[in-house]
């Protein structure tokens, strides 16, 4: 029976072992969602919004929508893994939307969870929180795309309406809103209504302009559009408010309105000598070839603001007329009267402004505040303001850029604020600031990064060794012979990541011997890194003065490396050279040190009252005097320590045992000898004068026999 179940085994695992191999492809081929997640939840305020409940298809794709009150919301993500596809791990992924206030973790042994804050999010198109997701089963990490759908309830209101309006005349209405960032603000007037209107942002509030063309009772409809969507009743999302109504009763002027074809012009010196060609309604009091007064009062005597010239009449019922501008006004300080002498026959009313003009042009970057400095550089985002006079007549461009947005928050009759994207390789060294296609006067400098860069681009070298710069965290010890030290640059790494530009250098190079005395001390300036052409700013570097090769530090020294002595400290220093950047850099010690584990020497000693035992006699011979000792020994260091000898030696070499004893029964020899010194009580290598402890054995010459000793003594260091 076991060996016919062998077969069926085998039969089945070729059957099985395709299927689980391709489980994942077919996973991957489902619903992403269905796949990774039993349910998502987003909590928003007090609101829940679930994928298997609110999940809705916009624009052929789903996404989760979700309601928000405020600019900056915070926002709580569940996330319920569905079993169907096991995680191992997963990430939120980064972006510009959002800031992760808590990082997503694993909670209650149930789901993940992750708190952010959106960051301005009525002005964020296509939010998305994308996941990293490892699996076991998944041959590389995943990258999941949750899309999201915020809205908002908006909702607009009059103020203080008027209880009538006149033919021709042109008032302000006052709006009230609770989400003014939403509303989007059409530039131009409606046309052929009975009562023509334009709505716009002034600072914080909403205004709308209107003007009745018709007496009797008139309906006024203000249509608006949004930039985060609404639910309707009927639960449906939608980009178009319910429009704004009111009916209001329309009576005709006093005087009769003569419509400018206009609605605004342009104080300028030709205006003012010249004339600007413009149209009126045809009125049968009004003569031909005659000259007009516009003054801002009914009453004799007002302050001339312009003169009509009258020409001709044209063929579609209207009157050509010279307009010669003298002064502003603005069509919410009042009409023109329209004047024969000092006698008001008809009324008008358009706006009479000064030109664009831009007077100041400030930039910001993140974290920073405003400055006026008009210098940008490649690849960065930033703020540009622009402030002067009638800019909402303005139609600016950023000459060469594309990614411009203006930002509505900001768009004032004196100021506008833009956001740019600066491209990587952008060539042109100026931006020129166009208004309707014509350049202002006024433009931005791109220049070149000169920013102090970490030493990660620095390698030092000698022999097959070498270090990383800011890897370097301790003296480094070198037991090998070293001959010379190179300093490399890694120039590709200059712009990697980030922008830093040219790297201007000093070095300065210290040799100081075991004793930390200085021994010589050379500064190497003005060493210059370019970054290679592996960066997209590479060809606007100016190549003058860029070093292309190594550093070697011998050619500039008088004592090359390979002539130091031992326990010899090589000091490197390097610093950002602070006139190059125009501002203190970074500055970084490395120090190589001439390691020696074991040295060699010849020492002269003097042991005294050394205990000796003959060997093959009994008992011990007297206490010896004073004996004189030269040994070839090797003392032994620590390592990861400048020249700290540990506290013993070994040597051999000549003993004149009680050499100093002149008596006639004195026991005077030389004797061939093995010694090991001990030195219990430490001395600066700077000492003159130690005490070591002697123990070894020999043999002596003239008595021909071995022997063993062990005693103090006086070490003498010449």
């Amino acid at each position: 029976m076991k060996s016919n179940r062998i077969p069926h085994i085998l039969i089945l695992s070729a059957l099985v072992l395709p299927l689980f191999l391709s489980l994942p492809q077919f996973i991957l081929a489902q619903d992403q969602t269905q796949n990774f997640f039993e349910e998502i939840i987003l909590a928003v305020d007090t609101n829940r919004f679930t994928w298997s409940k609110d999940k809705l298809s916009w624009q052929g794709e789903p996404q989760l929508p979700f309601e928000y009150t405020v600019e900056q919301p915070i926002v709580e993500l569940r996330l319920y893994p569905s079993g169907i596809f096991p995680i191992d791990s997963i990430f939120l992924l980064p972006s510009e939307d959002f800031t992760l206030v808590d990082s997503l973790r694993w909670v209650t042994q149930s789901n993940f969870r992750a708190k952010v804050r959106f960051n301005g999010i009525t002005n964020r198109n296509f939010l998305a929180f994308n996941f990293k997701i490892f699996s076991k089963y998944l041959p590389e990490p995943m990258i999941y795309e949750l899309k999201l759908l915020p809205y908002t309830q908006t909702q607009v209101q009059f103020l203080e309406l008027p209880a009538a309006l006149y033919v021709g005349e042109e008032q302000t209405l006052s709006i009230e809103t609770n989400h003014l960032n939403n509303l989007i603000f059409p530039k131009t007037w409606t046309q052929n209504k009975e009562i023509n209107h334009r709505v716009f942002r002034d600072n914080n509030r909403v205004r709308a302009r209107v003007q009745a063309t018709d007496v009797g009772l008139q309906s006024l409809q203000i249509d608006w559009k949004v930039k985060k969507p609404y639910r309707r009743a009927d639960g449906k999302l939608s980009y178009q408010l319910p429009p704004l109504q009111h009916d209001f009763v329309v009576k005709p002027a006093k005087l009769r309105f003569l419509r400018s074809n206009q609605r605004e012009v342009t104080l300028t010196e030709d205006a003012k000598r010249e004339g600007l060609e413009i149209e009126l309604d045809f009125a049968e009091d009004l003569q031909m070839e005659k000259t007009y007064r516009l003054e801002s009062q009914e009453e004799a005597g007002g302050y001339l603001m312009a003169e009509i010239f009258t020409r001709r009449v044209l063929a579609n019922g209207k009157v050509l007329c010279w307009l010669r501008i003298y002064d502003y006004h603005r069509q919410n300080e009042g009409y023109l009267y329209i004047k024969d002498g000092d006698l008001a026959q008809f009324i008008t009313n358009f706006d009479i402004t000064p030109s664009t003009k831009v007077n100041k042009v400030s930039i910001l970057r993140e974290g920073q505040d405003w400055k006026t400095s008009r210098d940008i550089y490649p690849g960065e985002k930033i703020s540009v303001r622009l402030e002067g006079t009638a800019l909402y007549k303005a139609d600016f461009q950023f000459e060469g850029l594309t990614e411009v947005q203006l930002d509505s928050s900001v768009n004032r009759e004196n100021a506008r604020e833009y956001d740019l994207s600066i491209p990587i390789d952008i060539k042109d060294r100026y931006i020129n600031i166009l208004n309707h296609q014509k350049p202002i006067g006024q433009r931005l400098r791109i220049r070149e990064y000169k920013r102090p860069r970490p030493f990660d681009f620095i390698q030092f070298r000698y022999g097959e060794e070498s270090y990383e710069v800011e890897a370097i965290d301790k003296l480094i010890f070198s037991s090998t012979s070293m001959d010379d030290i190179i300093i490399d640059f890694d120039y590709a790494r200059l712009d990697h990541t980030e922008f830093h530009g040219p790297q201007q250098l000093n070095i300065t190079v210290e040799i100081r011997d075991r004793r930390n005395q200085l021994v010589e001390q050379k500064t190497i300036p003005r060493i210059k890194a370019c970054p290679s052409d592996a960066s997209p700013r590479h060809a606007f570097y100016s190549p003058q003065n860029c070093y292309n090769g190594s550093v070697s530090i011998n050619r500039y020294l008088r004592k090359k490396i390979y002539d130091l002595d031992p326990w010899s400290t090589i000091r490197i220093t390097l610093e950002h050279d602070e006139q190059f950047f125009g501002k203190r850099g970074l500055r970084r010690n490395v120090e190589f040190v001439l390691f020696r584990s074991t040295t060699f020497d010849i020492d002269v000693s003097f042991p005294a009252g050394l205990i000796t035992k003959r060997i093959g006699e009994q008992g011990f011979s007297n206490l010896g005097g004073i004996s004189m000792a030269m040994i070839a020994q090797f003392s032994f260091y620590h390592e990861n320590k400048v020249a700290k000898a540990k506290p013993y030696k070994f040597g051999a070499g000549f003993l004149a045992f009680n050499a100093f004893n002149f008596s006639e029964n004195s026991s005077r020899d030389m004797g061939l000898v093995g010694l090991a010194s001990l030195y219990p009580i430490r001395t600066k290598y700077s000492s003159r004068l130690s005490f070591p402890l002697f123990i070894g054995g020999g043999y002596f010459l003239s008595e021909q026999q071995w022997f063993v000793l062990l005693g103090p003594g006086i070490r003498v260091r010449l």
